[in-house]
């Protein structure tokens, strides 16, 4: 991938295909993360000002889409906590579901996950990152992200399943 290439060439243009191949990436992560499409953006763009930033001194030699991962984590990070502290909340991530009968979608079933479980699962299973760059990216090991993607994995069967129990015994 040109990208990995990319981070010897410190040009103007190499950051620009950079922020091509990587755009849509990093607005699903943080689309992912945060659950608004304007905030989505937002952090899309902020992500991409502070990796041009620093673009000139990084010392990211090779994996540049772990770096730009870590920066779009970082900046939702920080705009989830601003969105808790403004709104006088404890909990960022509650969520509800009114009916166990509603048709349940991939998205309510991963934001019934753990943030830390939600966040491998995404980056691995609909990203489709290696265990190496999600690992660099969540500056973890990769036996880490090995046993979180398992637990997630292992949890979201079993909510998947206990919502089919629930589902039967209402119908």
């Amino acid at each position: 991938m040109a990208s990995r290439h990319a981070m010897n060439d410190r040009s103007e243009a190499a950051f620009d295909r950079i922020v091509r191949e990587n755009s849509q990436p990093v607005r699903r992560y943080a689309l992912h993360l945060l659950r608004d499409p304007w905030l989505a953006d937002d952090a899309m763009q902020e992500t991409f000002l502070r990796a041009w930033k620093y673009w000139p001194s990084s010392d990211v030699s090779e994996n540049v889409q772990a770096w730009l991962i870590r920066i779009c984590r970082n900046v939702s990070f920080d705009m989830m906590s601003r969105r808790v502290e403004t709104a006088g909340l404890r909990e960022a991530n509650v969520v509800a579901f009114g009916s166990t009968t509603m048709r349940h979608d991939l998205t309510a079933l991963l934001n019934m996950l753990s943030l830390e479980h939600r966040e491998v699962l995404y980056l691995v299973d609909v990203l489709g990152y290696d265990y190496a760059t999600v690992a660099e990216a969540l500056e973890v090991k990769i036996g880490t992200v090995r046993s979180r993607l398992n637990r997630a994995r292992s949890a979201l069967r079993e909510i998947v399943g206990d919502l089919a129990k629930a589902d039967e015994q209402s119908a």
